[in-house]
């Protein structure tokens, strides 16, 4: 999947790849990260038919006031554009059926006209789907989505009971597969969510912030895959560097494997070192967010205030 941001936010032009496995975004506050993050949770919204043409012009730089996205997936593609001062925004849809037509706020969209996204976006300790069925725009904690009741909800309540009660016990192995031999822990739904390590039981509260938050990005990301068919799933996760360096690692592998595009928003150079030295195994990729662009070289000039930091050298 290809996206493409003209003038919106604090982006004059940029071009992303999201493919499956890791992409690293790597930028200070305000470079345009979450400007892609918010890029990508309005084509899942769209995907779920409705045209949110309002949320485009918000977007939209006030200095330019002009924008535009091109989302590109196979032979799929879609220009949303807007201008402030006018009412709605313009839709092009290319391949054998393309055409061109204006949609307001609320407007439904047709089956054509839809980006096919579904986003599960990361942030601190809880996850927020978009594009899922009526699940859009709710924030999940682990607890939550790891209760029966609401992962039903979100496979898909057609489900005969004996189906999903086997799509849970597999789904909760698989985290716990991850998780245990990232840091020692298992998940169990009793009355409620606990962590086990050995024979002891700990409420989430008990547990280590860093496992408890390793835990919701296992979870989020392989329900990305298994609950967004015909859909590509997009996993975005903020704030990655706030994990124990150990954790990082083990999570960079764990994302470079999957099936889903998974996004790492992050301002640690040692993120993006770890990245780039993963990049020859295949499906990682790595963006900075500078002056209103993206690029792919490293510049060592990047991590001199970080390196100075480190060392507590005064840099100003």
């Amino acid at each position: 999947m290809l996206l493409t941001l003209v003038n919106i936010g604090p982006l004059k032009e940029a071009r992303v790849e999201l493919g499956r496995g890791l992409t690293a975004f790597y930028g200070p506050n305000a470079s345009g990260k979450t400007t892609v993050a918010r890029a990508l949770r309005l084509l899942a919204l769209m995907n779920m038919g409705v045209a949110n043409a309002g949320e485009l012009m918000e977007l939209i730089n006030r200095v330019k006031r002009e924008g535009r996205i091109v989302y590109e997936d196979g032979d799929s593609v879609l220009e949303i554009s807007c201008a402030l001062g006018e009412r709605g925004a313009r839709l092009k849809f290319g391949g054998v059926l393309g055409g061109e037509r204006r949609v307001y706020a609320d407007d439904r969209l047709e089956s054509i006209d839809r980006p096919r996204i579904a986003m599960f976006w990361i942030l601190h300790n809880s996850v927020t789907l978009y594009g899922i069925k009526a699940q859009e725009g709710r924030p999940y904690e682990l607890a939550d989505l790891l209760a029966p009741s609401v992962l039903r909800g979100l496979v898909g309540e057609g489900k005969a009971l004996g189906d999903f009660l086997d799509f849970y016990e597999e789904f909760l192995a698989k985290v716990n597969e991850y998780l245990e031999a990232f840091s020692g822990h298992v998940l169990e739904y009793r009355d409620g969510l606990y962590f086990r390590r050995s024979i002891h039981l700990f409420h989430p509260n008990q547990t280590a912030k860093g496992v408890r938050r390793m835990a919701l990005i296992i979870a989020a990301t392989l329900l990305a895959e298994a609950v967004t068919e015909g859909a590509t799933p997009v996993v975005y996760l903020e704030e990655f560097e706030s994990l124990h360096v150990d954790y990082l690692e083990l999570l960079i592998e764990f994302m470079r494997r999957r099936s889903a595009a998974v996004v790492a928003e992050t301002h640690s150079g040692f993120v993006l070192r770890r990245v780039y030295e993963t990049k020859s195994k295949g499906d990682v990729r790595y963006y900075i967010f500078k002056d209103g662009a993206v690029y792919t070289e490293i510049d060592p000039k990047l991590f001199i205030r970080e390196i100075a930091a480190m060392v507590g050298v005064d840099m100003l």
